[in-house]
């Protein structure tokens, strides 16, 4: 196991090193993908950059920062909203319409900076293998001065709007968003300009690190534990158990405690070790806490009771 331990290792790690490179020379400021067609922009316009800034992995929501320019020629005769959703990925089982937020155009020409906060898929017991999901709905409206919302349809009416989306997460990566059907998804007569799916996952050299370093610890553990004296092995085993448990804190790091499928393994392994310590510590003991009876032969046979009511024993020496 050991052996095979090394060789994986070895295999391995170019990979994890290439993608560590990888990260390290990701600019922030390369453009984002498109969501939205290409258009002449005239008259009232505007550009917008949907950038996701956090996750939480434990209550599944994603925090977006939604920045950008609005351009009016003049004063805009109405305010124009645009609403982003967080859309089931079942329709059919939902009730009411998804969970949404919304940004509200200027009436001017001016810069957007807003925060909003969605709900999104996905499981923290499987990291650094957890994938997360946000379907990300988009609606383009015009807000009437009586306060209806009226949807504008962008490609009919040749509205002058093109947004943006990017990854901004620490040790997190995103796919190439996937565009949808919209109609697919229309719920409770919420009809979306664009809807794609965008989908986040653990860099490759976090998934290969964090592995490793899982395996090779529980291994010296392991190696302490089995094949060192016992005597040298009963001073030591708390450094042993808080040396496993240590490397949660480069693994996982702020994460909440015993979430993630790494805690479950730390503390399996950490059992195992105690149960092997525990085992050896029998055989240790064992023979020199055996006693030996020593009377008349005849009751060698007689009730177990009797003979433990007996007082001629004598614990074995060496």
């Amino acid at each position: 196991v050991a052996v095979a331990s090394v060789l994986v290792s070895i295999a391995l790690l170019p990979f994890a090193l290439s993608s560590l490179f990888g990260a390290f020379h990701y600019s922030p400021s390369q453009p984002g993908f498109e969501l939205s067609a290409n258009t002449t922009l005239r008259g009232e316009w505007t550009k917008l950059n949907i950038a996701a800034i956090s996750m939480n992995e434990a209550s599944q929501s994603i925090t977006l920062r939604v920045t950008g320019f609005h351009n009016c020629p003049s004063i805009c005769k109405s305010v124009e909203r645009l609403q982003l959703f967080s859309v089931h990925t079942e329709p059919s089982g939902a009730l009411g319409s998804p969970p949404s937020a919304y940004v509200d155009l200027p009436t001017d020409s001016s810069d957007i900076d807003q925060q909003i906060t969605l709900p999104m898929e996905g499981k923290l017991i499987d990291y650094p293998f957890d994938h997360y999901r946000l379907l990300l709905g988009i609606t383009f409206s015009n807000i009437s001065a009586s306060g209806n919302i009226v949807p504008i349809d962008r490609a009919q009416n040749h509205a002058g709007l093109e947004y943006t989306v990017d990854n901004n997460i620490a040790r997190v990566s995103m796919s190439t968003p996937r565009p949808l059907m919209t109609s697919t998804y229309d719920t409770k007569g919420v009809h979306y300009d664009t809807l794609t799916s965008l989908s986040f996952f653990r860099p490759s050299y976090l998934r290969i690190l964090t592995a490793l370093l899982t395996l090779l610890i529980i291994l010296a553990a392991a190696y302490g534990v089995l094949f060192r004296p016992f005597t040298q092995i009963i001073p030591t085993v708390g450094g042993l158990v808080l040396g496993v448990w240590g490397v949660r804190s480069l693994l996982v790091g702020s994460y909440p405690p015993d979430s993630t499928g790494v805690d479950l393994v730390l503390e399996t392994a950490i059992l195992l070790l105690l149960v092997v310590v525990a085992l050896r510590a029998a055989l240790f003991m064992w023979p020199r806490a055996s006693i030996r009876y020593r009377g008349d032969p005849a009751t060698e046979d007689s009730d177990v009771d009797q003979v433990f009511e007996s007082s001629d024993f004598e614990p074995i020496t060496e």
